[in-house]
């Protein structure tokens, strides 16, 4: 496993949200109603980056038309106007020392 630390726990408070590049991949590190989670800085409905999205009551919401995103689940939220919209990519974060991190092979 090649553990790759993000961003110390410490650090880490509500409302958080960053952006990193690993293995190629553009990421966002996000922590909302205590909810911590990795996802893919794309919106699963164009590919819209979600880093100036806002995040608020455990959700994401796309600064470009406006979907929400559970983050504990990665569902769209919005009911049948959101029924094609797929689900949040998002990887498992590890901690080690104090750091969050992710095995850089998942990514």
């Amino acid at each position: 496993m090649s553990f790759y630390p993000l961003e110390s726990i410490a650090r880490l408070k509500e409302g958080y949200l960053r952006r990193f590049k690993v293995a190629g991949r553009d990421l966002l590190l996000v922590q909302s109603e205590g909810v911590t989670r990795l996802i893919e800085n794309r919106c699963p409905h164009d590919g819209s980056p979600l880093g100036k999205g806002r995040l608020l009551k455990g959700c994401i919401r796309c600064p470009k038309h406006g979907i929400s995103f559970a983050l504990n689940t990665g569902r769209p939220l919005g009911g049948e106007a959101v029924s094609e919209v797929g689900f949040l990519n998002s990887f498992e974060l590890l901690e080690q020392d104090g750091q969050l991190g992710i095995n850089v092979e998942d990514v």
